[in-house]
């Protein structure tokens, strides 16, 4: 019997990764597979691994060639694969598979007739921790079958071989084939067959976990070959698609802002030759792209692109390093007609290239502080427009309203603040924003309306300066680590302040549904509450997926109890799309609670002050947990047992977190920090269902600068509600500032700082 689907994979010296893959693909869901492992001439043991393994699974075939590179070994396997197969796919033999990435990708296509699907990637760091690729971030960000690169154009991003399943009669149609011995051959087959492709499905799905080696192809970017060999590989793309002039610009456009771009950002950590290199042949590329791309690029990309046309590499490298201290910095030169003034540049450059766009003067607005106080929202932040100084009250001045969808404002009375943290938070040497300060005070009295929901977004205007001549900014605010909480004015009123679409906005609220308690016995989860609708039904709805469990309400009155069976909750367990840090592995299933009216109309339930966090044990060793989400609603997860901190203080120069967690004996506090492959281990104390954590001087000094997040049994620590008003927590030791606050609603993280300076110290290049 044929087999549905061709696996290609390149063997070259990767024994110690090889096991990993080759057993991912043996997992599979979708067995029906031709697996042809090349041996590029390996000079380690990978190809005995690979015999070996082929040994005991027939569906896995070894064939041996001389060492010719990534392509040619993928040629190779293309040649050697079974005939007739429906479809064809590529894996490299260090990376590896989710279990349904096959299944979903050759279903889709079973779906759609689509030419080729492709899924999302995360990244496997060498700690074996999985994140989101960012290079997928933006393709990958929903399942959209039947589409096509000129209808979304983020698609152009997605140039690997690897995450994808290929109709091989397409592929044959094509002739397709790979460049051999050269770096970046992925790219001369995946741009053309996204071009070529009739439709082409997309998945939000993970099919691919991508591992991050130093020592990896990818990894490596300031060297001669690999910008040689990248530009080649744009370039044929780009004179390729000569016959079609808006499909070329658009390409030409994503390959100066990404694919050259990367080299560019390294140029000073190149050597001479490497400089050369990128001179020649990015500029080899930049000059056969029309002027009017060049022109409409962003302006800290156009202004690099000038540089490297006009081979000024001491400005150019002298402007890469500045923007590393300072990114999308810049001086504010000219009335009417403004352009950008780069301290790095010694010549001028065409005004056009400098000229700046109402975009290139954005305003920058961040919520930092949060607090009720006597009756009122204290609201706190800083909002300047960035590269316009606002180290002068004249140059920052403000207002601030409340703005409903359909128009309604609401003025409110701000307070400029002299903050110099906003100059130093800036993350740039070259503007003071200490004025950039701001409070408000918000009467929530004001918010209520005769709606039972009435939403308020916080704007916040701006005037700078640019010489005599004000500039204007208008926006919303965003998060600067401010801490939120639901407020309740009475038992069935509240005002709920949530970070929604990344601003602040203001939910004035009568409260319809509400939780008052549950419990779990006999294989049954028991809700009770209070309604002041007709509902008949509560529903929960799966975060993750489109499954939903909804069972009857039996009313007495305002009040009502819904039961729910545990097997109905275990039949939904990891449905959903495979995303990081997860992966498959995902730790938690989370439900929104609701009650359905008889029209089918759903209403959140509220989880009022004083629920008491819910535990119960379900079915595989894990959990069922009552929480609240940041909109103040009843969150119910399906989960292994997380830590839920009750409490966190300081004692003299020792942190001490305690609470509940009912995973068992032995289990560490473990902190990770963000974006590095860092850990740090402080032992737990747990009994009883309770844990407390007292962590020694000498532990925090391994502790370096940055944001950590914190776990137990690789579940994060969660803090229930109830706890929010007990942080932050924070603590100068040895010149570091230690802070411990929500992140994310509900997630328990510490950031570690350098001590605020005094301000003689703070006295820099910015100050006046």
């Amino acid at each position: 019997m044929t087999p549905r689907l061709s696996v290609v994979v390149p063997v070259h010296n990767v024994e110690e990764h090889l096991g990993a893959c080759l057993e991912s693909l043996a997992r599979q869901s979708l067995k029906d597979l031709d697996v042809v492992l090349v041996d590029d001439g390996s000079t380690d043991s990978s190809a005995d691994v690979a015999r070996e393994f082929a040994a005991r699974d027939d569906r896995f075939r070894v064939v041996g060639r001389e060492n010719g590179g990534l392509g040619a070994a993928r040629n190779t396997g293309v040649a050697h694969t079974a005939p007739g197969t429906a479809y064809l796919a590529f894996v490299d033999s260090d990376d590896v598979l989710p279990s349904r990435a096959f299944e979903l990708l050759t279903g889709a296509l079973d779906k759609s007739g689509s030419d080729f699907a492709s899924g999302n990637v995360l990244r496997l760091t060498g700690g074996g921790r999985l994140e989101q690729h960012p290079l997928f971030t933006k393709p990958m960000r929903s399942t959209r079958p039947a589409t096509h690169v000129t209808k979304d154009w983020s698609l152009l991003l997605d140039r690997i071989a690897c995450n994808k399943v290929f109709r091989r009669t397409f592929w044959d149609e094509h002739a397709f084939a790979f460049p051999e011995g050269v770096l970046y051959e992925d790219i001369p087959v995946v741009l053309p067959a996204h071009f070529a492709a009739r439709a082409v499905d997309v998945l939000q799905d993970a099919v691919y976990y991508w591992r991050f080696r130093d020592s990896s192809i990818t990894s490596r970017r300031a060297v001669v070959r690999g910008v040689a060999d990248r530009t080649a590989a744009v370039l044929g793309v780009s004179r390729g698609l000569a016959g079609t002039p808006e499909h070329k610009r658009r390409y030409d456009e994503s390959v100066l802002c990404e694919d050259l771009w990367y080299f560019m950002q390294v140029l000073p950590e190149g050597d001479a030759a490497y400089r050369e290199a990128f001179l020649e042949h990015a500029g080899e590329f930049a000059a056969q792209v029309d002027p009017e791309v060049l022109a409409a690029l962003p302006l800290h990309h156009r202004v690099k692109w000038q540089l490297a046309r006009e081979r000024r590499l001491d400005e150019l490298l002298g402007l890469l390093e500045f923007e590393r201290r300072s990114p999308r910095t810049h001086r504010v030169r000219g009335l009417r007609r403004r352009t950008a003034e780069y301290p790095p540049l010694t010549a001028p450059l065409p005004r056009d290239v400098l000229a700046l766009a109402p975009g290139d003067l954005p305003l920058e607005a961040r919520l930092t502080g949060a607090e009720w106080r006597d009756g009122r929202l204290r609201l706190t932040g800083y909002g300047y427009i960035r590269n316009l100084p606002a180290q002068a009250r004249r140059h920052a001045l403000k207002a601030a309203w409340l703005r409903t969808p359909d128009r309604r404002a609401l003025p409110l009375r701000l307070k400029m603040i002299n903050d110099p943290s906003v100059t130093s938070r800036s993350g740039q040497e070259l503007h003071g924003y200490d004025w950039a300060g701001f409070e408000v005070a918000v009467d929530p009295a004001r918010l209520l309306t005769e709606s039972a929901t009435t939403t308020w977004k916080l704007v916040l205007g701006v005037l700078g300066h640019s010489g005599v001549v004000g500039v204007a900014r208008r926006g919303g605010v965003a998060d600067g680590g401010a801490q939120l909480a639901v407020h309740y004015l009475d038992e069935h009123t509240r005002i709920v302040p949530v970070f929604a679409d990344g601003r602040l906005r203001m939910n004035a609220e009568r409260v319809q549904t509400w939780l008052t308690g549950h419990d779990s016995h006999d294989g049954v989860l028991t809700l009770t509450g209070g309604t002041r609708t007709r509902a008949t039904a509560l529903r929960l709805g799966h975060w993750h997926s489109e499954a939903a469990i909804q069972v009857p309400l039996v009313r007495d009155g305002e009040r009502f109890t819904a039961e729910v069976p545990l097997d109905e909750l275990v039949a939904v367990r990891g449905r959903g799309p495979v995303r990081a840090p997860h992966g498959e592995s995902r730790p938690a299933d989370a439900y929104s609670v609701q009650l359905v009216k008889p029209d089918g109309r759903r209403l959140p339930v509220a989880a009022p002050p004083g629920l008491p966090l819910g535990r119960h044990a379900a079915p595989g060793g894990r959990e069922l947990a009552f929480t609240v989400s940041a909109w103040g609603n009843a969150v119910l997860t399906d989960q292994l047992p997380h830590a839920y901190t009750e409490s966190v203080s300081w004692t003299d120069n020792s942190l001490v977190v305690q609470g509940l967690y009912g995973g068992g004996p032995g289990i560490p506090l473990q902190l990770r920090r963000t974006g590095a492959e860092e850990e740090v281990e402080l032992p737990a104390r747990c009994a009883d269902d309770r844990f407390r954590v007292e962590s020694a001087y000498e532990a925090l000094t391994l502790i370096g600068e940055g944001e950590w997040r914190l776990s137990m049994g690789e579940a994060p620590v969660r803090v229930p509600a109830a706890a929010h008003p007990g942080l932050p927590a924070a603590r100068t030791i040895a010149g570091r500032d230690f802070r411990v606050r929500r992140d994310g609603h509900d997630q328990l993280t510490l950031t570690v700082s350098k001590a605020e300076a005094t301000p003689s110290e703070k006295a820099g290049p910015c100050a006046s």
